[in-house]
């Protein structure tokens, strides 16, 4: 699971001429936050970005430049004489935060979280190649958890420094079931071991698990149309 598995490849940017009222125009459309690039002969070098909030402080309080009437207010604000012309490197955040495309989904994850932003530019080098979101690490979240078969996931708890690995893989050999995800969180209170299982004897393999000494602390049973829990 890495940044470059999930990245949005195909971006929208703007150079650092781009006026405001461009910019402004831009993210209404799109709802997006804008990479400011260079032009290079290896790609697009990424100077800054360029948020929705950056572009609110820049107008007076009695204009929404993302306002339905937008597109005439910046107009009469422009014209008016009211401000000097404002371009993309004037204001841009310059040196954000990136990821790169090898790095895990959870250290974007995390970044994101640490600093509240919904958004990670992906750069190789100073090159910009994507833009990994909030929704993108939700659709990773998914494809981890997704069932497309009949499966079950079984939350069970863990002995400090436990590796549950072999136990898991030798109730998944025995019944001859799938593992499609496996998590020890062994930082949680109490440790925990999330594991789902895809196959046929399903009951034989909670069994074994109750069998097998830890606390079973909850039961999900997947399906690729319904979703039932069983807390216990």
């Amino acid at each position: 699971m890495f940044v470059g598995m999930w990245m949005t490849r195909e971006l929208i940017t703007v150079d650092p001429a781009a006026t405001l009222a461009h910019i402004a125009a831009t993210m209404a459309r799109r709802k997006i936050r804008l990479p400011v690039v260079n032009t290079t002969p290896d790609g697009a070098q990424l100077l800054g970005i360029v948020t929705h909030s950056d572009v609110l402080h820049a107008f007076p309080a009695d204009i929404n430049p993302f306002a339905a009437i937008a597109a005439d207010s910046i107009a009469a604000f422009e014209s008016s004489g009211r401000q000097v012309r404002v371009y993309a490197a004037d204001l841009m955040a310059r040196d954000p935060l990136v990821t790169a495309p090898d790095a895990p989904i959870e250290s974007a994850a995390r970044l994101m979280r640490d600093h509240k932003i919904g958004a990670l530019p992906v750069v190789t080098g100073k090159i910009l190649v994507g833009l990994i979101t909030e929704s993108d690490i939700f659709r990773a979240l998914v494809e981890v958890f997704e069932a497309r078969d009949r499966a079950v996931r079984i939350t069970f708890s863990l002995k400090p420094g436990e590796d549950i690995l072999p136990l898991v893989a030798e109730i998944a050999r025995r019944r001859s079931l799938r593992v499609t995800s496996f998590m020890a969180l062994s930082h949680h209170e109490p440790p925990l071991c999330v594991v789902q299982l895809a196959g046929v004897q399903l009951e034989e393999a909670l069994e074994d698990v109750w069998k097998s000494q830890h606390r079973v602390m909850n039961v999900v049973k997947l399906a690729q149309d319904q979703t039932a829990s069983l807390a216990t």
